[in-house]
This record gives structure tokens, sequence and C-alpha cells, in this order.
């Protein structure tokens, strides 16, 4: 578990990281180490020991086998999982910044191309994990694609809330 927690802070904050640099202009404007800070937190306290369980409960209640397991898994994970935790992320993340009151509008704006882009990513290498890697090793596994994704997720979850008032923006 301390191992997850680890890795899934430091690919977090190598995630913010990129993220800054490839299109937060930190390379002009210098980096913002209270975001990084609070992303490597999530990482460690939140998505590590989440997937942690997560995985393990997926490992028992898929009793499956072979594709038959790989897509039951799938769906679970992201058909129910993955939305549901997007939302759980996105809120912990709003929340611990001091900005709760953009939660939802947040969620409105951005949940639908969060969602589709997680689809596009984890979908295909997610049924290869559940497929072809022992239980033991697909989070270790995942983490080879969640640089890519937390890059991604910090760019998405950074992005200006546009809040609409009265049918103006």
């Amino acid at each position: 578990m301390a191992t997850k927690c680890a890795t899934s802070g430091l690919l977090n904050a190598l995630g913010d990281l990129f993220a800054q640099f490839m299109f937060d202009g930190a390379a002009e404007n210098g980096v913002d180490w209270r975001r990084a800070g609070v992303f490597t937190f999530l990482g460690a306290v939140l998505v590590g020991p989440t997937l942690h369980f997560w995985y393990g409960t997926l490992g028992k209640i898929v009793t499956a086998q072979g594709s038959t397991k790989a897509f039951i898994s799938l769906v679970l994970d992201q058909g129910l999982f993955a939305p549901a935790f997007l939302c759980v992320f996105l809120s912990s993340l709003f929340t611990i910044d001091g900005k709760m009151n953009e939660i939802v509008p947040k969620l409105k704006q951005d949940f639908t191309a969060t969602v589709s882009m997680n689809w596009n990513i984890w979908i295909p290498f997610q049924y290869l994990n559940f497929r072809f890697v022992p239980l033991n090793l697909q989070v270790a596994a995942a983490n080879v694609v969640a640089l890519l994704w937390n890059t991604y997720l910090s760019w998405a979850s950074h992005k200006e809330v546009v809040v609409e008032t009265k049918g103006k923006k």
C-alpha cells in the first residue's frame, strides 16, 4: 500500500508538472508549486489507496475467467468506477483549493469531455490489463499509462470554470 501511495503521488506530481510546462506556461511564468503539491497529495492519499482497494475488490467480485473476466471488469471499472471517481477527484481538488462553489459548474462544464478522454485512454489499456496482467501487478501496470492520464487530468482540472449568469457567460 505504501508503495502504491508513493507511486501515485509521484505520478500525479509529474503529470501536473508536465501539464504546467506543456500547457500552462510554467517555463515563462514559473511552476505553481502549491498546485503541484495538491496534485501530489491527492495522488498519495486518494488515488493510491482507492485504486488499491478498487482493484482488489474487482478481483474478488468478478469470478469469470479470461476475456469474459476482462470485459466484465472493464465495464465495472470504466462504466461505474471511473466516472464516479472523477467526480470525487475533482471535488476533492476544488475543495482543497477553496473553490467548493465551483465544483458543480466545473462538473457541468468539463465532466463529459473528461470522461470521454478517460475512456479513450483507459478502455483499450484496461482491457489488456484485466485480461493479461496478474491482479497483484495491475496497479503497477496502470501506472505506466497514469503519467499520460495525470498530465491530461491536471490540465483539464485547472481549466477556468466559466459560470453562466442569466444567459450570459
